[in-house]
């Protein structure tokens, strides 16, 4: 073994932290051992989100593929950072930590929601070490342009509603109980919120400046015929849940029901259109529609997105 790498991370099952010089970061990798040459697979969550609520779509992929979590600065076990949770100081993070453990290309990485945004800022950073990229219900440099979910999820009538049960996640969702146990209890920790609050600071910042980037419609495109799997859920019948719970609460009057109602009847449409565009980052895609599954799908239909990865993978090699 390597003396500069104690620890081993491409074979067995292991957890630990992994110092990126300025701060340590929480890690663990699942799956079969890995074979120089052979992908590693990355998961991304969303926008104020650990990895707790990937333990079922982990455990899917597991079973065919070497997998990594890892918990960004300020989640979980990480340490806070002194730098702000920008997209583009997330990406370098990731691209430390892996360097730091030794974890070495290709990847194929698996983003949700703002995951979408990270993600693509790692692939800036490793355009030639990743090899495949699956996004689930992901933010993409247009998203806040075209359909700012924004104006609904702050919208007063959702004022004390739970949103976990209101669309069913809490019913519905596929984690063991202790999973689900852990992933409730690590999203209400203080710490968490806290860091929550700092990646909400940076989010619309995020878009102009993966922009700059022009990845999307590039010909060849960026990934070239490395394969992208999109998966869309059904964000709008969320949002009309989330309204129908906050209307049974009281909240709010006719006039902001139908602002809001206006907003959701053009917003299948935009929300297709803008999942279809990223498919033009690669001349080799696969789009998948959940039935079943609002904007978590990690939660309510992980089979989905172990498809995809197992998808991605079989393009790959």
């Amino acid at each position: 073994m390597n003396p500069n790498y104690p620890v081993n991370w491409d074979t067995g099952e292991k957890s630990g932290h992994v110092s990126i010089s300025s701060h340590k970061l929480w890690l663990s990798v699942h799956g079969p051992d890995r074979n120089a040459g052979e992908p590693l697979v990355i998961i991304i969550p969303g926008l104020a989100n650990n990895t707790t609520s990937w333990a079922a779509v982990r455990r899917g992929i597991a079973t065919f593929a070497r997998v990594l979590q890892y918990e960004r600065s300020g989640y979980g076990k990480s340490d806070v950072s002194s730098e702000k949770p920008t997209a583009t100081t997330i990406a370098k993070d990731l691209s430390l930590l892996l360097r730091s453990a030794n974890l070495q290309p290709p990847y194929v990485v698996v983003a949700h929601s703002w995951g979408g945004i990270l993600s693509r800022e790692f692939l800036a950073l490793h355009p030639g070490d990743v090899i495949g990229m699956v996004f689930i219900e992901a933010n993409q440099e247009r998203t806040l342009e075209v359909l700012d979910w924004r104006q609904l999820a702050q919208s007063s009538l959702l004022a004390g509603v739970n949103g976990l049960d209101a669309t069913g996640i809490s019913r519905d969702h596929k984690l063991t109980d202790e999973e689900w146990r852990i992933y409730q209890d690590t999203q209400n920790t203080e710490s968490h919120q806290r860091q929550a609050a700092l990646e909400i600071a940076e989010y619309a910042n995020s878009f102009p400046t993966l922009k700059e980037k022009s990845q999307l419609h590039r010909r060849p495109p960026f990934l070239g015929g490395h394969p992208v799997c999109v998966i869309k859920g059904n964000n709008k019948a969320d949002f009309e849940k989330l309204l129908k719970a906050g209307l049974a609460r009281g909240n709010g009057d006719s006039a902001k029901k139908a602002v809001f109602e206006e907003i959701l009847s053009t917003w299948d449409e935009k929300d297709e259109f803008l999942q279809f565009e990223i498919l033009s980052l690669s001349s080799c895609t696969r789009y998948i529609e959940t039935k079943n599954s609002g904007h978590n799908v990690q939660l309510s239909e992980p089979d989905n997105i172990v498809e995809g990865v197992n998808w991605v993978l079989s393009q790959a090699r």
